[in-house]
């Protein structure tokens, strides 16, 4: 038998059919739209990109406030905290 031939058994295939072709329409028109706005995102993201890279620019060519101007430690006798004994011989440290 075909499909749409016999009693009443062919309209219900036949909405079937239209209900079917609706959804997938339905979804391709949601894809578009989904598309659509992300070329809308990528145009933005450019200007975005531009103002951003601006923004390096002008921050790496501060010097951050909260760091030391000097280039080494600002006092010397702190260093001896951190630095490991000079001589390990002589150092009577049980943890080294």
């Amino acid at each position: 038998m075909q499909a749409g031939s016999g009693g009443g058994g062919g309209d219900a295939g036949d909405t079937r059919g239209r209900h079917r072709i609706r959804a997938e329409l339905k979804k391709l028109e949601q894809e578009a739209r989904f598309l659509e706005e992300e070329l809308e995102e990528l145009e933005k993201t450019d200007k975005v990109s531009a103002a951003l890279q601006e923004l390096v620019v002008t921050t790496e060519s501060k010097a951050d406030p909260l760091l030391p101007v000097t280039p080494g430690p600002a006092c010397q006798s702190w260093d001896r905290w951190f630095e490991g004994p000079q001589d390990l011989r002589r150092c009577k440290c049980w943890f080294l």
